[in-house]
């Protein structure tokens, strides 16, 4: 019992009903054989160790056997048992890989013009059919295309991609799946119940993991760990023998990464490493746990250590990092410089980040603190419409005024009633919140209202800020704010019919006038791009410089 592989030869399935994780392929040929409606050729597409060479050996018992054509096989007869055996001179089974030139297909191709020696059908399993050469292909095509009546072909390949569309057109292509873990774990706890063997359900879950939906996979490494155990294996000897990690250490590799905690996480790997681990597994490992993460971060309620973004970015980068360390001779070298890539990662400061401090800047407040730690976790709700609050006019105070007594004085004007000084305060209120964000709606004019429609006319360059990633923010929150004035709910319909000089500018404060350019001194656009006040306080705070690209 101890031979390699020999549970996945002992317990091959024999029909349609004891093939595992893909019932709608066995349903399908069921029915096919049950109704005589056989095509002349199946290819069976997959991953290895699914079952695609068992179910081809399940139709051709199917079709063959000396109570068929039936859709459950004896299995006893003559027929059935020379088929499981590989020797029915009626069922030929041909390596693809090792017979893969144009004469053997021409052998092939003269041998199917003669009768079956016993059975209905002749019947040719070509596995690995990929493997084939392009003469050899073009030398099956004419046969493939009008077979003989008696003859039918099935083909099995991993690489489907590499099959030429001209033999795939001709057959029934299906694919298989794989088969999910659960599944595995069942079947592993059969073999070991049938066996005598005592299998924990934490190692049968752990093998079943490891085989990555390969079945063939999972019976052999039972066989090994049987080898290696004796009766009774453990979810610590699936560790020892094949060098997998445990879900406790994967996550305790991802908290020291979210803590920004470079040094743990280093450790962690090259204990991992000295205990023989499989680091390219590991790696794997946690690419999954991030995902479930990812999934976890968009159920409603749901907590995750790191915001969202954050989770895609090392997802983008461990997966980069796993391709790279496939090939790598030194893994543990390009594991640990992954590591520290992922913590200096968490530290930088993203997209939102900046805008955030931006819009904070713009509105006159102090920028955010970053903080060199995560926030603890929370989930990230899409912030809530506040209400609209009443805005005094600015007046300075007489201490401060600059104004002197025979200059003339501005006087605001009187509070618009109406639709229109709703709109005015809603603009007002919401540019006062973030400039960026909402700063051009104080362009508009109040146009009308009718059937909860609130229209407004703005200029025609306006119109650019409806394609920015501001723009469903800016919609949501100027509907609330307007909807909270009128007390009924409001559709605000923009219009870009206004020309830019019927709408004046809204007054800003003056900036000291900038010193005349010397000769040398660029006065393009990108010198008045670094010249804006909020970017200067942008390069401040993030202690950056704008790069000519």
């Amino acid at each position: 019992m101890s031979s390699y592989r020999v549970f996945a030869r002992k317990y091959r399935p024999q029909t349609f009903d004891e093939v595992i994780g893909q019932e709608h392929i066995t349903r399908t040929l069921q029915n096919a054989v049950a109704q005589n409606r056989l095509a002349q050729a199946y290819l069976f597409v997959g991953p290895r160790g699914i079952g695609k060479t068992s179910t081809a050996r399940i139709l051709a018992k199917a079709l063959n056997c000396e109570k068929g054509p039936t859709i459950t096989p004896c299995g006893v007869c003559d027929a059935c048992r020379e088929i499981a055996q590989g020797n029915s001179l009626d069922v030929l089974e041909i390596d693809g890989a090792s017979n893969n030139s144009v004469e053997h297909v021409r052998e092939l191709r003269e041998n199917a013009a003669y009768a079956p020696a016993k059975g209905p059908y002749k019947i040719y399993l070509v596995d690995e059919v990929h493997m084939l050469s392009t003469a050899a292909f073009n030398a099956l095509l004419k046969t493939l295309e009008e077979p003989p009546p008696h003859v039918k072909f099935i083909f099995a390949t991993t690489e489907a991609q590499k099959v030429p569309a001209t033999i795939t057109s001709r057959c029934q292509r299906f694919d298989l799946r794989r088969i999910p873990a659960g599944l595995i774990a069942a079947h592993l706890q059969h073999i070991a119940a049938q066996e005598g063997i005592t299998l924990e359900p934490a190692a049968a879950d752990t093998v079943a993991k490891g085989a990555d939906g390969g079945l063939r996979d999972a019976e052999s490494m039972l066989d090994q760990l049987v080898a290696f155990c004796g009766g009774k294996i453990t979810a610590e000897d699936v560790l020892t023998v094949f060098g997998f990690t445990s879900q406790e250490t994967v996550e305790a590799f991802c908290e020291h990464i979210f803590a920004q905690d470079a040094g743990a996480a280093l450790a962690l790997v090259a204990g991992q490493a000295a205990a023989g681990k499989d680091l390219s597994r590991l790696i794997a490992d946690v690419i999954a746990h991030l995902r479930d993460l990812l999934v976890r971060s968009v159920q409603p309620g749901a907590a995750v250590p790191v915001p969202r973004e954050r989770l895609l970015a090392l997802l983008d980068h461990f997966s980069e990092a796993e391709s790279r360390l496939r090939w790598a001779t030194d893994k543990r070298l390009y594991f640990d410089v992954a590591a520290i890539k992922a913590v200096h990662l968490l530290g930088e400061a993203s997209l939102s980040d900046v805008i955030d401090t931006l819009a904070a800047i713009g509105g006159g407040g102090a920028p955010p603190e970053r903080s060199s730690k995560p926030a603890p976790p929370a989930r990230r709700e899409a912030p809530a419409v506040a209400p609209v609050k009443e805005v005094p006019p600015r007046v300075l105070p007489a201490a401060e005024s600059t104004i002197g007594e025979d200059e003339p004085v501005a006087i605001l004007p009187a509070a618009i009633a109406g639709p229109e000084g709703i709109w005015r305060e809603v603009a007002a209120v919401l540019t006062a919140e973030s400039p960026i964000r909402f700063g051009w709606l104080e362009r508009g004019e109040f146009a009308g209202s009718a059937a909860g429609k609130f229209r407004v006319r703005f200029p025609v360059s306006s119109q650019d800020h409806t394609e920015s990633l501001f723009w469903d923010d800016v919609r949501r929150r100027a509907e609330s704010a307007l909807a909270e004035k009128t007390g009924d709910k409001v559709e605000l319909v923009c219009e870009f019919t206004l020309e830019a000089a019927q709408v004046p500018e809204p007054p800003v404060e003056e900036l000291p006038a900038a010193p005349e350019p010397v000769a040398d001194t660029p006065t393009d656009s990108m010198q008045d791009f670094k010249n804006d006040p909020l970017i200067r306080k942008a390069l401040e705070v993030f202690k950056a410089e704008v790069q000519m690209t």
